[in-house]
């Protein structure tokens, strides 16, 4: 009983194995793209204080 109801998890979890593991490195690729951008935009805040003296 319990290898049927293991055997219907495996079967059911890895053939979307793959694909959950593309989503996972989307998902670190896209933490990647927001942190550059904040750090730019504070490069850029502090760029504009020293231009403009504020």
């Amino acid at each position: 009983m319990e290898t049927e109801i293991l055997g219907i998890i495996l079967g059911a979890v890895l053939p979307i194995y793959p694909v959950l593991f593309v989503i996972h490195q989307r998902i670190g690729r896209y933490d990647e793209i927001v942190e550059e951008f904040k750090r730019h935009q504070a490069e850029h805040e502090h760029c504009k204080e020293a231009y403009h003296g504020s």
